[in-house]
């Protein structure tokens, strides 16, 4: 039996479920569920059954799998995988699709693609993924996630996205973040003051500042750090009071932008 152990971790902020696992040897019969799912291979050789569809997936390999279609994924006989799936609630999919498509349509669209090798979306389905583990910031992880899935309904439909948002409604948004910079706000704050959907909130915002929401609101926190250091503040208090989850958190994203540790810009003022 492979030495392995099955994750399980609930995101706090969406509905969502990521299920990961390394190493295994566990079978799963042919099986349906109400959630989306959209999961990569990691490592190993992999039977993969999506309805009409059956074949073998490796490394590279992203399965979509729309709600309540028969599936399965299992390693090859003989072997082990390492693989990352996560579960969506349909409604929450169904509301960006509607967002992006400019409809209010009350059922989810199914998507017509159920197997990719893009290398794009295996790396951007990682970095989702990571996200969803570390779970530092609620709006980090609103952020991936909305970007994430545009990008996945827009190839699904062959589309391409055109941005017609007046720059006043994204400057709102702008404004708003930069009014907030103590605390950790949401996407869904966020666009209720700026009146734009989730969806061309993040897109419209890079489009005009060349950066997201929420890179955006890092740098304005950091920022703020750096006056109250000069300041002689104390550095645990910083990474409190600025809405840090804690000092590493605080630590990575300062050095990330300062090319410094809190302390080294601190001894330095």
């Amino acid at each position: 039996m492979a030495n392995s152990q099955t994750h399980f971790l609930r995101s706090s902020v969406l509905p969502f479920e990521l299920r990961y696992s390394d190493n295994s040897n566990a079978c799963y019969k042919k099986h349906s569920h109400p959630e989306f799912s959209i999961g990569v291979v990691d490592s190993g050789v992999s039977e993969y059954i999506n309805q009409n569809l059956k074949q073998e997936i490796s490394v590279g390999s992203t399965v979509i799998i729309n709600p309540e279609a028969v599936h399965s994924c299992n390693p090859k006989t003989g072997t082990n995988w390492s693989y990352k799936m996560l579960f969506v609630q349909p409604d929450w999919l169904t509301d960006l699709q509607n967002s992006i498509s400019g409809t209010e349509k009350s059922e989810f669209q199914l998507f017509k693609q159920k197997h990719s090798r893009c290398s794009t979306l295996y790396q951007d389905f990682q970095s989702l993924s990571q996200v969803l583990i570390e779970n530092e910031s609620p709006l980090l992880v609103e952020e991936s996630a909305i970007t994430f899935f545009s990008n996945l309904i827009l190839n699904d439909l062959k589309a391409p996205f055109i941005n017609i948002i007046p720059k006043q409604a994204t400057h709102l948004a702008y404004q708003y973040i930069s009014d907030n910079v103590d605390n950790n706000i949401s996407i869904s704050e966020i666009a209720r003051e700026s009146g734009l959907s989730h969806f061309y909130l993040i897109h419209s915002f890079k489009k005009q500042y060349g950066i997201t929401p929420h890179a955006y609101q890092m740098m304005m926190k950091i920022n703020k750090a750096k006056i109250l250091l000069k300041k002689g503040n104390d550095i645990v208090s910083i990474a409190t009071d600025l809405g840090f989850t804690d000092q590493s958190h605080f630590h990575r994203h300062f050095k990330s932008i300062v090319a410094a540790t809190p302390r080294q810009y601190k001894k330095n003022r």
